[in-house]
């Protein structure tokens, strides 16, 4: 081999190493706390006792733009905790902002209120709607409302675990 391959190779490995390091440096996780709204409570599993094992809980964001509803489930060390909680309850919550494997960004709810809660990758009973609605006006007047279902910069910058990419 000569030096001038060898020389190659080493620039070729350094150009490759210094341009992946912006790709691992770019998605770290970040936590984040909230307040929300419980707008409903329900039992989604019970064993031969009655005893929950399983429970569901919806958030809403309220100190966020639009209406952003979050519906998680636990099992049953969260399911016992969230007992205490009832509807209309504003409490804090405990969020992680994450990359996700299908290339976006993701949160999850950790904990509710001082109920940990350890998220499931196979859970597919919760799930997010993140809308930004506003008025619908026609020639000045309101006359109903539209949604938009994506990232806003207002809602991102003020509740900027919403944001996705």
């Amino acid at each position: 081999m000569t030096c001038s391959a060898s020389l190659k190779r080493t620039v070729v490995a350094a150009l490759a190493a210094s341009c992946a390091l912006p790709l691992f440096g770019c998605h770290r996780s970040q936590e984040y706390e909230a307040t929300v709204e419980i707008t409903r409570l329900s039992a989604a599993r019970k064993d031969e006792t009655g005893k929950t094992t399983s429970a569901d809980v919806e958030l809403n964001y309220v100190d966020c733009p639009g209406t952003q509803t979050d519906v998680v489930r636990g099992g049953n060390d969260f399911s016992a905790c969230v007992e205490k909680l009832k509807v209309g309850d504003r409490v804090k919550v405990k969020l992680q902002h994450r990359w996700d494997p299908e290339g976006h960004y993701t949160f999850d709810v950790l904990d509710i209120a001082g109920c940990p809660r350890v998220p499931d990758p196979n859970d597919e009973a919760s799930f997010k709607i993140v809308r930004e609605c506003s008025d619908w006006r026609v020639n000045g007047a309101a006359v109903g409302f539209q949604c938009n279902y994506e990232d806003k910069a207002e809602l991102t910058k003020a509740c900027p675990w919403f944001k996705k990419r």
